[in-house]
């Protein structure tokens, strides 16, 4: 399991490799180094989760702002963008491939809806905001040592 891995090289590298180095910078580096380990084993373990979460959410906003947004050609891209956010495997290259050309898409989309009138293009503006800020909180990680 890579994520045991690197959690067991971040706490060697704190509780063995750390107190032997004897320049602070050393020691600081190793430190450094540990907690970095921490972080990728972290998002190692969640990512697969999370990209797939995120898919969902964004392929939804897109299916229904196909609806708001007025330039038919960015209504079809975000309508077959969005049918097409189901992966074939569940690698996370696959997964964050996907997770790019949604996210290319809803920028389009979303500068369309702030420059679109009405009530529904307010509505759809709020839902992207709050997609983009619940994707900021997915990507939150602690880093304990």
């Amino acid at each position: 399991d890579a994520g045991r891995v690197l959690n067991g090289v971040a706490i060697s590298l704190m509780t063995k490799v750390a107190p032997e180095v004897r320049t602070p910078f050393g020691q600081q580096l190793a430190g450094l180094s540990a907690v970095l380990l921490r972080v990728v084993a972290t998002e190692f373990d969640r990512m697969a989760d999370r990209l797939a979460v995120e898919n969902a959410a964004v392929a939804a906003i897109l299916a229904d702002a196909a609806d708001v947004v007025s330039d038919a050609s960015l209504a079809e891209r975000a309508r077959a963008a969005a049918t097409a956010s189901t992966p074939l495997d569940l690698r996370v290259s696959t997964l964050q491939g996907i997770n790019d050309h949604l996210r290319a898409i809803l920028v389009d989309v979303h500068a369309a809806i702030e420059e679109t009138p009405g009530e529904g293009a307010r509505a759809m503006d709020e839902r992207i905001w709050e997609e983009l800020r619940e994707s900021t909180r997915r990507r939150h990680v602690e880093a304990r040592v």
